[in-house]
């Protein structure tokens, strides 16, 4: 069976190659990817390695790696025999993971899923266990996992409707791999059912809710930070601001659309468009170009100093921050069948979030945005004109979004300290090591919280 997984994931990347050679391209350091994507080290970092009590967390992108970062932090100081290897699949996460270095943190990239290269992985590292963010299930490395005696658990656990029927299909190949799994931390009821339905036992599963939402940027930024932002980012004072955050292909060209539509009737309004793979910045400019606007990019926009109507954004770390200038946010992802992209950070800002109706990998949160009054459903590019031009118009139906999405987010907050109770909790049950437990560091924190 190995055999032929292997087999097929070799077929599979002949097909995936042309897109692996494009992201390849936002590496520091291409080399370094590609050897430690085939479980290949360096002496230097063996030796970091060589003694270590490893703890292996996993987590694909900067979404996966974001939200795991209070936990890493806690994780730090309450287990100091430990120390933490992230990896990530991608070299955006891969920039993220490593600012988080340290002297017990290691930040690599995961094996590809080959037996040889998952294999050389377990052997270097060794580690204690292996912690998966959201959903990572891999047949090699859980079974490499298995035979190392590692134990598994899936963090911040979600899955779709449409994950469960994938999984459903090759259900006896995927049952034995789920079995495999030590516990899995569920975001909602919802997902603890998903994956009690593929076959997880419910005694393994514990719903703690999404640590997104402990991860979240400065909301008391002054109103003179906030002009600082817009001056260096090229808006004027008065502009107002619409924020198309983390698009996907096709979704650019229907937001120019009705930005087109709307920027007569006001004049004033800018946009700022986030796409969620920054390298389409250029390309997507271009076609912007061909509808008839001046389009300019952030990395280009103090050596152009020109008047733009939209400025795309093609720089890493920085648009949770922008957020705090837009007066309405339109969430991307959401006009398409990709799910939908994370709408907490606008939320904390209290700005007023439209959304298209294809939100399924973020069901949870986008139900309560718009049960409670904290976001707008637009179904295409018609209702996206009209209930923009209505917040446009109306500052206080703005706020008023702005308030019940702040509202309900921060309703949600305290799934990280749960996580980390929990894996104190089976950390200390699979190791006679002494730690710092979850009330000892309570109990630390509360003088400097008073």
């Amino acid at each position: 069976m190995s055999l032929i997984y292997n087999l097929a994931f070799f077929i599979f990347g002949l097909f995936y190659l042309p897109v692996f050679l494009v992201k390849i391209q936002q590496a520091e350091d291409r080399s370094v990817l590609i050897r430690e994507r085939l479980g290949l080290f360096t002496h230097a970092l063996r030796e970091r390695f060589l003694g270590s009590k490893i703890l292996w967390i996993h987590a694909v992108s900067v979404g996966e790696v974001i939200a795991v970062q209070k936990l890493i932090e806690k994780l730090l100081e309450c287990c100091p025999d430990y120390h933490l290897v992230l990896t990530t699949v991608t070299p955006t996460g891969q920039k993220i993971a490593k600012q988080m270095e340290s002297d017990r943190l290691t930040a690599c990239y995961v094996p590809f899923d080959f037996s040889f290269a998952v294999r050389n992985f377990f052997k270097v590292l060794g580690p204690e266990c292996l912690l998966l963010v959201e959903t990572e299930i891999w047949p090699n490395l859980l079974a490499e996992a298995s035979k190392s005696r590692v134990p598994v658990g899936i963090l911040n656990a979600r899955l779709s409707a449409k994950s469960v029927k994938r999984y459903r299909r090759f259900l006896p190949f995927f049952r034995p791999l789920f079995g495999r799994l030590d516990f899995v931390f569920a975001q909602s009821r919802e997902d603890a059912l998903r994956f009690e339905s593929l076959g997880i036992e419910a005694s393994r599963i514990q719903v703690l809710g999404n640590m997104k939402f402990d991860n979240v940027p400065e909301t008391g930024l002054t109103s003179e930070a906030l002009r600082e932002i817009r001056k260096s980012i090229g808006f004027c004072e008065q502009d107002r601001i619409l924020i198309a955050g983390s698009t996907h292909e096709g979704e650019e060209e229907s937001v120019a659309r009705v930005f087109l539509s709307l920027s007569e009737r006001f004049p004033e309004l800018k946009c700022l468009i986030a796409p969620r793979h920054i390298e389409r910045a250029k390309l997507i400019a271009n076609q912007l170009r061909k509808i008839g606007l001046k389009v300019c990019l952030a990395s280009e926009l103090r050596a152009e100093n020109v008047p733009f109507q939209v400025l795309l954004l093609d720089r890493m770390g920085i648009l949770k921050q922008l957020y705090a200038l837009s007066d309405v946010v339109f969430m991307g992802g959401s006009f398409i069948r990709h799910g939908g992209q994370n709408p907490i950070e606008p939320a904390y800002f209290k700005r007023a979030i439209l959304h298209g109706p294809f939100v399924f990998n973020f069901e949870t949160i986008y139900q309560m945005l718009d049960q409670e009054g904290g976001a707008l459903l637009v179904r295409d590019e018609e209702q996206l004109c009209f209930a923009l031009g209505r917040l446009l118009e109306d500052p206080k139906e703005r706020t008023f979004l702005g308030e019940n999405a702040f509202q309900a987010v921060s309703s949600l907050r305290g799934a990280t300290d749960r996580h980390l109770e929990e894996c104190l909790k089976f950390l200390t049950s699979k190791s006679k090591v002494e730690r710092v437990s979850y009330a000892e560091y309570r109990e630390k924190l509360l003088p400097s919280s008073r």
